[in-house]
């Protein structure tokens, strides 16, 4: 009986498990591959690892582990590749016609831990378990096998440094290069190193952030009609008090997940999405992922500190607060009254503690109701009333432009429709020779902004905003 316990806990280098077929086997091995989670048919998780030992070292064993739950799936932490795992109980099993082998961990009647890899000089800190599954037992019998793999694999070991030069270490190696938001392109798959503000209850979306400013969106359309144009914009999807705990400077990007990829995001953390596809919807942009997007942690990233460091020394500048994209100032089609008071975003004002005040920001108006020409100012005395949407790289925010406003604003053009045409035309980047459906480009512009409420009793929930103190330069 002893013997047959002591033959059950034995590990099986992996050059004899692949002559073991339909047989149960403990396999120890140094992750070099793992491929996202996917459903199975039954609605069960599997996710494929390949691991190596010193006995079989290319190209690797491949084991499938399955689990009813996503997040109990090996989640390997070390992006150097030599982490280890410990397999009990997985079944040996072949495939096409018995020219391929692989391994089967069944969470029912299997088991795994994962060890953190070490380089050289770690060695002296032994090898740490990290994840494991409720089913495993004490992994102290295979103690002195952990620490000989391990020690074989260290990251900067020879037979280490030998593997990073194979062909399947050969992605390892290559420098991983991120996009910055400021630097998305429509329809272009990309990396990107951000910070997860916030997740949507069904977990489908989250909200990402990295300090810069996305670049304005196209606007297809010149005649919009019956508000066709309906910002997608993150004020607009989440209530104000999230919006409080969020930055005020840099874009804020929504980005729809895939279901494998749920158990990898949390509020506050820093990760990396590969491959993922940007688009525009309703003149904002949307994050997508793809077949192959991935995510990974990087918290100790040194290209977070990099991050956080750019962005300190940008809010801590007179000019911090306004757009990148219109840097150093906007062509001056616009003047204001209250050239002496600091610049402020969007998000900075939906978010500011009171309900009364005044801003200056720098803006491009993307929309407005009502949006003909005529419609303007089409009462017999000429008063002009709209209600102008205008966007800045962190927000959209609806602002009235009417009355006496209005009439300081347009100038002499709000008695000829001529001439407010042609102002009209330059303020939302419509040109008078190109076709209607050709694509606008809003010019950013200077502008006061008011804050205020229609409700004493309800002022929050009844505040509204309007343009004063900001003229329209022939």
């Amino acid at each position: 009986m002893e013997n047959n316990k002591s033959e059950s806990l034995k590990l099986v280098k992996l050059k004899d498990a692949i002559n073991l077929i339909n047989q149960e086997v403990n396999l120890l091995g140094v992750i070099i591959e793992r491929r996202e989670p996917k459903r199975c048919r039954n609605n069960a998780w599997i996710c494929t690892l390949r691991i190596i030992d010193d006995s079989y070292n290319t190209p690797g064993l491949t084991v499938n582990v399955f689990s009813n739950k996503i997040e109990k799936l090996p989640n390997i932490k070390n992006k150097n590749h030599n982490d280890m795992i410990l397999f009990i109980r997985i079944k040996m099993q072949s495939f096409g016609d018995g020219k391929g082998v692989s391994g089967a961990c069944n969470q029912r009647v299997s088991s795994f831990a994962v060890y953190e890899g070490r380089t050289t000089k770690e060695l002296q800190d032994g090898f740490v378990c990290y994840q494991y599954t409720s089913n495993f037992l004490d992994e102290a019998q295979y103690k002195s096998s952990i620490d000989y793999l391990g020690k074989v694999f260290a990251s900067d070991s020879i037979f280490g440094e030998d593997l990073q030069s194979s062909s399947y270490r050969t992605k390892a190696k290559t420098p991983e290069k991120f996009s910055f938001l400021r630097e998305i392109k429509e329809r272009k798959r990309f990396d990107l190193l951000c910070k997860i503000l916030h997740v949507n209850e069904d977990m489908s979306t989250i909200f990402v952030w990295d300090g810069t400013d996305a670049p304005p969106a196209s606007i297809l359309s010149n005649a919009i009609k019956d508000k066709e144009f309906s910002s997608l914009s993150v004020n607009t999807l989440l209530s104000r008090e999230i919006l409080r705990g969020f930055p005020t400077v840099g874009t804020i990007l929504r980005v729809s997940l895939s279901s494998h990829l749920f158990h990898l995001v949390k509020p506050g953390e820093w990760v990396k999405l590969y491959q993922l596809l940007c688009e525009v919807h309703s003149g904002s942009w949307i994050g997508k992922a793809t077949n192959s997007t991935t995510v990974s942690l990087a918290q100790d990233d040194h290209l977070v500190e990099k991050i956080t460091r750019i962005y300190d020394k940008r809010i801590s500048s007179n000019l911090g607060h306004i757009p990148y994209w219109s840097f150093p100032s906007p062509r001056g089609l616009t003047e204001t009254d209250e050239d002496q008071a600091p610049f402020v975003t969007l998000m900075d004002i939906i978010t500011f503690p009171k309900v009364t005040y005044k801003y200056r920001c720098i803006v491009r108006v993307v929309d407005s109701y009502p949006w003909q020409v005529e419609e303007l100012s089409s009462d017999e005395n000429r008063r002009c009333r709209v209600l102008l949407s205008l966007e800045d790289p962190t927000a959209t925010l609806e602002a009235f432009l009417c009355d006496n406003d209005a009439e300081y604003f347009w100038g002499l053009g709000l008695k000829n429709t001529e001439i407010l045409r042609k102002k009209w035309n330059r303020l939302v980047g419509i040109k008078e020779s190109s076709m209607c459906l050709a694509p606008r480009k809003p010019p950013w512009i200077e502008c006061c902004i008011f804050s205020y409420y229609t409700d004493k009793a309800d002022p929050w929930k009844t505040r509204l905003y309007r343009i004063f103190g900001t003229r329209f330069l022939n």
